[in-house]
């Protein structure tokens, strides 16, 4: 599932606080998800949130350093924010209002009609995966059960989350499974754990999906910083990480906690990535081989049966990924120049000038080859 955005119609903008605010885009990226983007200025950056008539309202703010240069401010009185509107129902057909806030105050009002559209829903967590979860859940710090436990709350439907607040989230991907997870879970009797599960496109009654933000697939919300997993020993057959070991700070000791929760013969499905740009800044520690994963799952204490690119993880990806946020990130006119190259051109002029492209400086941290350094023992 990867639905092509349409713009939302008929939006209004009413600026309540004395400051300036732009919405640059609002998607609609399912028929019960919205996802508005845009800047803030000269309103100090403190608590911020957005209130909807929608059910599901996220709200995150970012650093927006082209607005800071653009308005001469620093990035306590310009910033950027994204916010996503879900609902467990198709967007109704009259129009809608997200309130946003700072410190307390609402600073604006965006009202806006959705368009017509034949775009699927995002599916949200089962109430039998979310009644598994409330099962199986023990208390990472007591070991209690969740009724008992004075560590989580229950969000609405029952979605475990962590009791001092969630963070709300900022994934504009709605992810497949890869052919095998489902394969198993359909076996009698076998129970499965979707660590980072972001937004998927389809969910299992049989699963417990995990995040560090309350999307829709979740039913149990952690803190990042958690390392243990809020389960007993020995209780899933299934482990499925999707694009996760490079954003944990110690993958062996992650891959060892998943192999505590794993029953004897269970196995771990999953994704990492070698040639691919940095992402989820700051959280992007790791690139793998498949000779770092055998190193990794032997420290763990598993075993490595399988490690090979699949069609999903083709050299193509690698190519389009980066011109992608080459084109996204560069000037108008410097995509339009690199655009109008042939290809083979445009190879050439790389084979000669390794500054041929000029990209912003938090670009070239992003889209490294490598990176130089020199370590100091204190």
């Amino acid at each position: 599932m990867n639905p092509a955005a349409n713009f939302c119609a008929d939006i209004q903008l009413e600026i309540i606080a004395p400051a300036l605010v732009h919405i640059d885009l609002a998607l609609c990226r399912a028929a019960n998800w919205v996802d508005i983007r845009g800047w803030v200025a000269d309103v100090d950056r403190g608590k911020a949130g957005a209130v909807s008539s929608w059910v599901w309202a996220h709200f995150v703010l970012s650093d927006r350093p082209d607005v800071c240069a653009a308005l001469g401010r620093n990035n306590a009185r310009a910033y950027g924010f994204a916010i996503q509107l879900l609902a467990r129902e198709p967007f109704p057909g009259g129009g809608s209002s997200v309130e946003l806030f700072m410190d307390g105050a609402v600073i604006a009002r965006l009202r806006f009609n959705m368009p017509k559209n034949d775009l699927p829903p995002v599916v949200f967590a089962t109430d039998e995966a979310i009644k598994l979860t409330r099962r199986l859940y023990r208390g990472s710090v007591s070991g209690k059960e969740v009724e008992a436990c004075d560590e989580v709350v229950s969000l609405p439907g029952g979605v475990i989350a962590p009791r001092d607040g969630v963070t709300g989230f900022d994934n504009t991907r709605i992810g497949n499974y890869h052919p095998d997870v489902p394969r198993m879970l359909s076996q009698p009797g076998v129970i499965g754990l979707d660590i980072g599960c972001g937004i998927r496109d389809v969910v299992f009654d049989n699963l417990v999906t995990q995040d560090i933000y309350p999307t829709p697939t979740a039913t149990l919300v952690t803190r990042p910083e958690q390392t243990r997993l809020p389960f007993p020993d020995e209780v899933f057959d299934l482990l499925v990480l999707d694009s996760v070991l490079e954003h944990v700070p110690d993958p062996v000791a992650f891959l060892a906690e998943g192999r505590r929760v794993l029953k004897r013969g269970g196995v771990i499905i999953g994704d990492v990535p070698f040639l691919q740009p940095l992402h989820l800044i700051p959280h992007h520690y790791f690139n793998f081989t498949p000779y770092g994963l055998e190193v990794s799952a032997t420290k763990a204490g598993l075993t490595l049966e399988y490690a090979k690119s699949e069609a999903h993880q083709r050299p193509e990806f690698t190519f389009e990924w980066l011109l992608r946020r080459t084109f996204d990130m560069l000037p108008p006119a410097e995509v339009a120049r690199l655009r109008g190259m042939p290809l083979g051109d445009f190879f050439d002029a790389l084979s000669h000038n390794k500054h041929l492209i000029a990209y912003p400086d938090a670009m070239l941290t992003e889209l490294a080859a490598g990176y130089h350094f020199r370590m100091v023992k204190g």
